[in-house]
């Protein structure tokens, strides 16, 4: 069965009854499984959301270290836009101990609107740290929820530097494609960069 059949099927039959389970599966060792319990919960809309909620407070409670689980509940109470979280964050990013989970905490900042707060780390993180080919990637898609000018030329700079290829490349100019489609303005400023090559940018 595909994937998006599993979800739908789940949350089909199912419905919010299935919340509960969902959540005890992004304790799974397999990380597909982790990430189809994750679109599902997605799926379920207010009702997941506020389960999340519950288990995020209790997991914050705890502060155990290097929690796997509370970033996936992080990032899906992003992507509610749960702005009660916001506070907590910064708190949370002392408990990991690895930078790919920082960046999942910086990206749910930024999706929540705290761009400009975590914009210089990100772009540390995309043009300057020594781990960039690794990192690189995750800081793209951060920095395409922040809604400012500076990052069209961060992303640009990504993908003419060369450090990046094959599947990264094309989720970096996804990032760019995305930051350029909510302000006509930005797309300006690409054209402005690349000259009439925009499309080559554009994933």
């Amino acid at each position: 069965m595909e994937r998006s059949e599993l979800i739908n099927r789940i949350v089909e039959e199912k419905g919010s009854k299935a919340i509960p389970d969902l959540i005890k599966l992004l304790e799974d060792e397999d990380s597909e499984v982790r990430e189809i319990a994750s679109e599902a919960l997605f799926k379920l809309g207010d009702d997941a959301k506020t389960a999340l909620l519950k288990e995020f407070h209790r997991r914050l409670g705890e502060r155990n270290k290097n929690d796997i689980t509370l970033l996936y509940i992080i990032d899906l109470l992003a992507d509610f836009g749960e702005k009660s979280i916001l506070n907590s964050l910064y708190k949370i990013l002392s408990l990991y101990s690895w930078e790919e989970a920082e960046l999942i905490i910086y990206e749910a900042l930024a999706k929540l609107g705290e761009g400009d707060k975590v914009y210089e780390i990100l772009r540390y993180f995309l043009l300057e740290d020594e781990e960039r080919k690794k990192l690189g990637v995750q800081a793209a898609m951060a920095l395409s929820y922040i809604d400012r000018p500076e990052v069209v030329k961060d992303l640009v700079r990504a993908i003419e530097s060369k450090d990046f290829k094959g599947e990264d490349l094309e989720i970096i100019k996804k990032a760019l494609s995305q930051v350029v489609m909510k302000n006509s303005m930005y797309y300006e400023i690409l054209k402005n960069l690349v000259g009439e090559n925009v499309n080559d940018y554009l994933g």
